[in-house]
């Protein structure tokens, strides 16, 4: 069975996920989250100065933290989902008519890439800020979590990454990203 446009967009709305958006618009949502990831180095900067004295010493957004492997792994997970939104907007606008079981597939990797984007991506960016502000509520907050294991300014990890340097690699890929989603709107 073949399908017309609008048969795909029909059948794309009743079963996908987040199909209130367009692919563009989740190519973009993607970039919007990137950029949030990277609002990480002015937390980590303008932490009060009983925090960067005791952990980081002059300039937290220069230090190398743990949390720093997280934001990696969003950003990763959002450029994954990106690219892939993309790819399927391509594959899709390079078909003229669209069979009944390439719909059903567009459709299923369109929710997995939304999936790994917002799901995964969104988490992991949440978490990183979340830890990246903790600082924010002051040394005794960060002492008493200190005390029951849970350390988040630590910077012993294999993947630590200065805050500069992550926050900077997500804001860069949300600039390219959010260039990609334009794009995918004017060709839709």
């Amino acid at each position: 069975m073949v399908l017309e446009g609008r048969e795909y967009e029909l059948l794309r709305a009743k079963h996908g996920m987040l199909t209130r958006w367009s692919i563009a618009q989740k190519v973009r949502g993607c970039s919007y989250l990137l950029f949030a990831a990277s609002v990480t180095v002015p937390v980590m900067a303008f932490l009060p100065n009983s925090v960067a004295a005791a952990y980081f010493g002059a300039n937290p957004a220069f230090s190398e933290v743990a949390f720093s492997a997280l934001l990696l792994l969003s950003v990763g997970c959002l450029l994954v989902a990106a690219g892939g939104l993309t790819g399927i907007s391509a594959y899709r606008s390079s078909l003229g008519d669209i069979s009944e079981s390439q719909a059903w597939s567009l459709v299923g990797f369109e929710d997995i890439f939304s999936g790994v984007g917002f799901i995964t991506g969104m988490l992991g960016v949440i978490a990183t800020l979340v830890l990246a502000g903790l600082g924010h509520a002051g040394i005794g907050t960060i002492e008493s979590l200190a005390a029951s294991g849970v350390h988040p300014y630590q910077d012993e990890f294999f993947l630590s990454m200065k805050v500069l340097t992550t926050g900077g690699i997500a804001f860069c890929s949300g600039a390219n990203v959010f260039v990609v989603g334009n794009f995918l709107e004017r060709l839709e």
